[in-house]
C-alpha cells in the first residue's frame, strides 16, 4: 500500500472541504469597532509564530504539502493567548489592542503610537465556561518590547520579541518536560520559580504536561487550568516578570511558552506510533476513537496550527467521522529566528516519521497488534515527517539548513538515548534511520529529548555510513529486564525488534559503534550531544527500568563525557545559552532556587559548551 497521501487530500478538512491555503484565522485582523471586552483575562501566555519555509512545499510547481511560505520569521511574529469568561458581545472575545511598549520609568517620554485593535479566534475551553482566545501578531520589530490589553481599562501585559541577530544580544532558552501530574509537587513549583527567575527568552516543554491521555474530560480541563494558572495566572503566575532593558524598566513581561507533544498528550497507553489524538475506547476494544480535539492543539498555536498538516486523512479509516472541525493537525513544526536558530519540534509519539507502519508488530503479551486493531497496518499513515524534515533541512535548489543557521535544535519527546527503556530496540529505530543522519549532516550539535524521567547527557556522537576501521560486525540481543518475553516469541520477531547490530574492536571485542540501516553511530568528539530529561517528574525510574536491557548505557559512558542518573538529584531544568560563538547548556536542581532568588551564583548539575570557533565540546562543570 502506498502511504504517500495525495496532495489534494492534504487540503481537506474531513468534515468539509476547506482550503488550508487561506490565512490562519488566528492571524490578527483589523477591527472596525475599537471597544474591547469587559472581562479581564484569567491567564495570559505568549508563543512565537513563523511563516518562512515550512518544509514540504514546492513553489516552482505549486504543489504544496502544508501552508505556503510567508515572508516573515519568528523574530517578528508573536502569538498571544488569553482565557477569560465569555463576553456578552461574542465578537469581543478574541479582541485585543497592542502597541510599542512604554517603560514604567519613561513617563516623560513621548507616548508610543496609538493602540492597534485586532481580532483573532475564540474557542470553548472544554468543560469550563471560559473561552480560549488567540491572536497572532505579525510585522513586529525584532528585539522590541510591546504591550497589550485584552479588556477595557484592564491590565497591561508585555512581551519582548526575539533579536534579529545574536550580535544584538544573546538568547536564553529553558527546557523541561514530563511534569506528568494532576498536582504540583514542591520540586515542580521550585523548578517553575527557578525558570522564571532566569527571565528566559523561551520556555520549551518536551511533552507530557498533565497526563490528559488525549481525553477531553472535565478532570483534564482542571489539570490544564491548574498548569496554566500556576505559570500564567494573571493574579500570581510565576511566568510574569519585570526587567530593565537599556535603562528602561518594563513590568508584567510574559515568558513565551512552546509546547512539544508527548505520549501523554495522546490517548494510547502502550505508546505505539499513533496519529495525533487517538484514544483507546475501552468499551470498543476493536478500534480506538479518533479524538482530533486534543488539548495541546486547543491551548497552543505552535506547532499544531502553525504548520497546518492534517493527520489520518484516509477516508476509509474506520473512525474518521470523529474528527472535530478545526482540529486534527500534526504535532511537528519549526521556528526560525534570523540566521542564528532553527528550533524544530518533532513528534515521535503519534505522527508517522517514516513511510510505512511496522508490519507484524506484537504487543507486550506477544499478541499481534492486528488482533486488537485490525485496521492498523492498512490505515496507520499520516503526513510523513521524514519527507518534511528532509525538505526543511535540505530543500532542493536551496542552501541547506546547516549552511543557513548557526544553531539547529531539534526537540522530541520519546528518547532514543535514554537509559531506562528499550530505546535502541523496537520503537525508535526509524528515528535513527530517518532523522539522526539528516540532523547530523546539517551540523546539529544539541538535541533535546525527554520521556525517561532520568538525567541523561550522551557522549558526543557522530554518524558514518561505513564501519570503523579495525572492527568486525556482530549482533546483540537485548531482552527486557522488567518483564519476561513470552516463551513462544518467534525468533524472527526477536531478530527484528530486540537485536541490534554492532561493530566490535577486533583486538578487544569492545563495542565501538551501533548500526542500523547502514548508519553507524559512534563516539565523535566533534559530534552532537543528546540531553535527556528528568524534568518535573524525575526520580520515578532507574537506569535499566522499563525494559532497559538496551544500548542506552553505552551512549552515556562517563569516560567519554556522558552521564546518567536518577533519584532526587535528577529533578532539574536545563538552560541553553546562545551567543555568537558558543552554545552552552547547563542543568539546575531545584535546590538552587534560593541562589537564583538571592542573586548568588547557582551551582549547576552540569555545564557543557560547544565552541563554534574551536569546533569542540568542553565540560565546564563539574
Amino acid at each position: 500500500m502506498n502511504l504517500l497521501i495525495p496532495i489534494s487530500l492534504l487540503f481537506l478538512v474531513i468534515s468539509g472541504t476547506v482550503s488550508l491555503f487561506g490565512a490562519d484565522p488566528a492571524y490578527a485582523r483589523p477591527v472596525a469597532e475599537r471597544e474591547l471586552g469587559l472581562n479581564e483575562a484569567i491567564r495570559v501566555y505568549t508563543e512565537f509564530a513563523d511563516g518562512g519555509h515550512r518544509g514540504m512545499d514546492d513553489p516552482g510547481t505549486g504543489e504544496r504539502f502544508g501552508y505556503p511560505d510567508e515572508d516573515f520569521d519568528a523574530t517578528t511574529a508573536v502569538v498571544v493567548n488569553w482565557h477569560r469568561l465569555p463576553e456578552e458581545v461574542p465578537e469581543r472575545d478574541a479582541r485585543l489592542r497592542y502597541r510599542t511598549g512604554l517603560p514604567v520609568n519613561g513617563a516623560d517620554e513621548d507616548p508610543p503610537d496609538d493602540w492597534t485593535v485586532v481580532g483573532g479566534i475564540s474557542r470553548e475551553f472544554w468543560h469550563r465556561e471560559e473561552r480560549v482566545n488567540r491572536v497572532v501578531l505579525r510585522g513586529l520589530e525584532p528585539d522590541t518590547v510591546y504591550e497589550f490589553q485584552v479588556s477595557e481599562d484592564g491590565r497591561t501585559y508585555r512581551f519582548r520579541t526575539m533579536p534579529g541577530s545574536l550580535e544584538d544580544r544573546p538568547v536564553k532558552i529553558i527546557f523541561t518536560g514530563d511534569h506528568q501530574s494532576p498536582d504540583w509537587t514542591q520540586h515542580a513549583h521550585d523548578n517553575a520559580r527557578m525558570a522564571a527567575a532566569q527571565k528566559p527568552d523561551l520556555f520549551v516543554v518536551a511533552g507530557d504536561f498533565v497526563n490528559d491521555e488525549g481525553n477531553p474530560s472535565a478532570g483534564n480541563a482542571e489539570r490544564w487550568a491548574l498548569y496554566l494558572d500556576t505559570l500564567f495566572g494573571v493574579e500570581n503566575g510565576y511566568f510574569f516578570y519585570d526587567k530593565e532593558i537599556d535603562g528602561r524598566l518594563y513590568t508584567n513581561l510574559t515568558i513565551p511558552h512552546l509546547a512539544v507533544v508527548g505520549n501523554h498528550e495522546i490517548g494510547e497507553e502502550h505508546h505505539l506510533r499513533w496519529p495525533s489524538g487517538v484514544m483507546t475506547v475501552r468499551s470498543e476494544p476493536g478500534y480506538p476513537r479518533f479524538t482530533a480535539a486534543n488539548w495541546t492543539e486547543l491551548l497552543f498555536h505552535w506547532p499544531y496550527q502553525s504548520e497546518g498538516f492534517r493527520c489520518e486523512l484516509h477516508g476509509d479509516h474506520p473512525n474518521i467521522t470523529n474528527v472535530i472541525d478545526g482540529f486534527g493537525h500534526g504535532g511537528f513544526g519549526k521556528l526560525s529566528f534570523g540566521d542564528y536558530l532553527l528550533l524544530i519540534a518533532l513528534d515521535n509519539c503519534c505522527q508517522n516519521w517514516a513511510g510505512e507502519p511496522d508490519r507484524g508488530l506484537r504487543d507486550w503479551e506477544g499478541n499481534p497488534i492486528t488482533d486488537r486493531w485490525p485496521w492498523y497496518e492498512e490505515h496507520h499513515a499520516d503526513v510523513r515527517q521524514d519527507l518534511w524534515l528532509r525538505n526543511l533541512l535540505e530543500p532542493e535548489g536551496r542552501a541547506s539548513a546547516g549552511e543557513r543557521y548557526r544553531n539547529i535544535i531539534p526537540v522530541y519527546h520519546r528518547g532514543l538515548f535514554g537509559t531506562a527503556r528499550k530505546n535502541m530496540t523496537l520503537k525508535n529505530r526509524d528515528l535513527l534511520h530517518y532523522w539522526l543522519p539528516l540532523l547530523h549532516r546539517n551540523n546539529v550539535k544539541f538535541i533535546k529529548e525527554a520521556h525517561d524521567h532520568l538525567y541523561t547527557r550522551t557522549i558526543p556522537l557522530g554518524i558514518a555510513q561505513a564501519p570503523p576501521e579495525g572492527t568486525y560486525q556482530d549482533t546483540v540481543t537485548y531482552a527486557p529486564r522488567s518483564w519476561p518475553l513470552p516463551p513462544d516469541t518467534p525468533q524472527d520477531y526477536l531478530d527484528r525488534y530486540y537485536t541490534i547490530n554492532v561493530s566490535r574492536n577486533r583486538e578487544t571485542g569492545e563495542i565501538v559503534a551501533w548500526e542500523y540501516q547502514g548508519n553507524y553511530v559512534m563516539h565523535d568528539p566533534g559530534g552532537f550531544i543528546v540531553q535527556g530529561h528528568g524534568g518535573w517528574a524525575a526520580s520515578r525510574r532507574q537506569p535499566g527500568d522499563r525494559g532497559g536491557g538496551n544500548a542506552g548505557t553505552w551512549f552515556v559512558d562517563p569516560d567519554k563525557g556522558g552521564e546518567t542518573f536518577s533519584g532526587d538529584a535528577s529533578y532539574h531544568i536545563t538552560t541553553v545559552h546562545l551567543t555568537t560563538d558558543s552554545l552552552t547548556f547547563e542543568s539546575f536542581h531545584p535546590s538552587q532556587l534560593e541562589h537564583f532568588l538571592s542573586g548568588a551564583e547557582p551551582t549547576p548539575i552540569n555545564r557543557t559548551r560547544w565552541s563554534h570557533t574551536r569546533g569542540e565540546w568542553e565540560i565546564l562543570y563539574p
